[in-house]
């Protein structure tokens, strides 16, 4: 994971939904890889930190769950 000084002007961490000025890393977008490129979100490497991820085996994906039931 490559990790950035400075966060995305103009952008909004898809985890805290601020525009805090901290570390951050690029998070890529399913479908847009063209070669070796892709579009990606930034998420703040303190977010990524203090989420409860979870793993779905048969998906093999992470996820967060957004509202818990």
């Amino acid at each position: 994971m490559r990790i950035f000084e400075h966060f995305v002007k103009g952008q909004k961490c898809l985890l805290c939904g601020t525009e805090d000025d901290k570390e951050c890393t690029l998070i890529p977008i399913d479908g847009t890889k063209d070669g070796n490129n892709c579009q990606a979100v930034p998420i703040h490497t303190d977010c990524i930190k203090n989420i409860d991820l979870r793993y779905n085996k048969e998906a093999n994906i992470f996820y967060k769950v957004a509202i818990e039931l």
